[in-house]
């Protein structure tokens, strides 16, 4: 990784920490989100919740090495200034497509297939999201939704859907503050 990337990554974790705490992924998280990309290969990577792009700057590292691109989806004009201004500062700015707007709405519209994809956004809504893009996910895509311990009560619903749906592997992996990982069978 390279030190202009990381130094970026620290001064976020930094600026985190002196807010209180930005609602966003841990770095763990951020770190397996990378692995997972690099491991799959994917190369059509979508995230919904760009909050301050923490997640998307490590998203966009690993999609440099598999030659993909990532879409991220944010409705706050907030946050999409201030990841905007971190996206310009990475190495891989370029591998990123910030789309402003309701995540709903936009997500009927965006061209598939995924390969890829992080439910980070509002998550009273994460399973209308699944169900837009389920005919959007490549064969093998691989569906993170982060927050999946802290946020259990409000997942629910995707939870259960997830794991008792045919065709859909799923695990609840321990890292940050949880990461339901769910395989779409070929």
């Amino acid at each position: 990784m390279e030190s202009q990337l990381i130094d970026l990554l620290r001064v976020l974790e930094e600026d985190s920490r002196r807010q209180g705490g930005v609602p966003r992924a841990a770095r763990e998280a951020g770190q397996f989100f990378n692995l997972l990309v690099k491991a799959t290969r994917a190369v059509n990577i979508l995230e919904v919740g760009t909050n301050d792009g923490y997640t998307t700057l490590w998203l966009a590292e690993a999609a440099a090495q598999t030659g993909g691109k990532v879409t991220t989806i944010e409705n706050d004009v907030w946050q999409l200034a201030i990841a905007k201004k971190h996206f310009l500062r990475s190495p891989h700015g370029e591998r990123i497509q910030l789309v402003q707007g309701d995540a709903l709405e936009l997500l009927a519209v965006l061209e598939g297939p995924f390969d890829f994809v992080l439910l980070d956004g509002e998550k009273s809504q994460t399973l209308h999201y699944f169900h837009i893009l389920a005919e959007q996910l490549s064969s093998g895509a691989i569906i993170c939704c982060d927050k999946a311990i802290s946020q259990a009560s409000v997942l629910t619903p995707y939870l259960s859907y997830v794991h008792e749906r045919p065709g859909l592997d799923s695990l609840l992996v321990p890292i940050g503050e949880g990461v339901e990982v769910t395989y779409k069978s070929p």
